[in-house]
């Protein structure tokens, strides 16, 4: 009986979950959904959670979806549509034109900019990736945006972003890893 018991404290003292198998495979590359719940750590550090984002509420208009998420003190309002996913808004400040996170039907080497009054970023959509991450492994498309502010080549940033899932790991222009995905939890459909 002693080999139950510590299988059952072991089950009980696990920290997060790992995204359900059914997600990996279906859905868009930013499902927005009350309650859709993500958990950051840095690669060196699995146990610490480094960032927590939550999609807190969803409203339909026009055939068109707006998120709100909070993640780190900041809230965004993201904009789903034909297009694909933007940032429409962030800490209350209204974007002159969508920030497109994701787009509908990317494919390897598509690219599109947004261009904010001097600061800019083109995002290239590379190939599709298995990436491992502590909430498990997935296949992500991979996406390098570089900013450039009045001219000057600021950073370049990779994502990769998971069907079903969403944004499962960050690089920074240095090759640090700084964020991956310890855990998804789906809310309300």
């Amino acid at each position: 009986m002693r080999p139950l018991v510590v299988l059952m404290v072991t089950a009980m003292t696990a920290v997060a979950a790992p995204v359900p198998k059914a997600l990996k495979k279906t859905g868009n590359f930013m499902p927005l959904a009350v309650g859709n719940k993500w958990d950051y750590v840095e690669p060196d550090n699995p146990n610490a959670v480094v960032d927590t984002r939550e999609i807190t509420a969803v409203e339909q208009k026009d055939g068109v979806t707006f998120a709100t998420q909070k993640l780190s003190g900041i809230t965004q309002v993201f904009r789903a549509d034909a297009s694909g996913v933007a940032v429409v808004r962030s800490n209350g400040s209204d974007y002159a034109h969508p920030r497109y996170v994701v787009k509908n039907d990317m494919k390897a080497g598509d690219e599109w900019i947004w261009d904010a009054d001097g600061y800019t970023e083109r995002r290239t959509v590379g190939a599709t990736e298995k990436v491992t991450t502590p909430a498990g492994e997935f296949e992500a498309v991979k996406l390098t945006y570089r900013t450039e502010q009045n001219g000057a080549v600021g950073s370049d940033i990779t994502v990769w972003y998971s069907a079903g899932v969403g944004l499962v790991r960050i690089d920074y222009t240095n090759g640090r890893t700084s964020h991956v995905l310890k855990a998804f939890t789906a809310g309300k459909k």
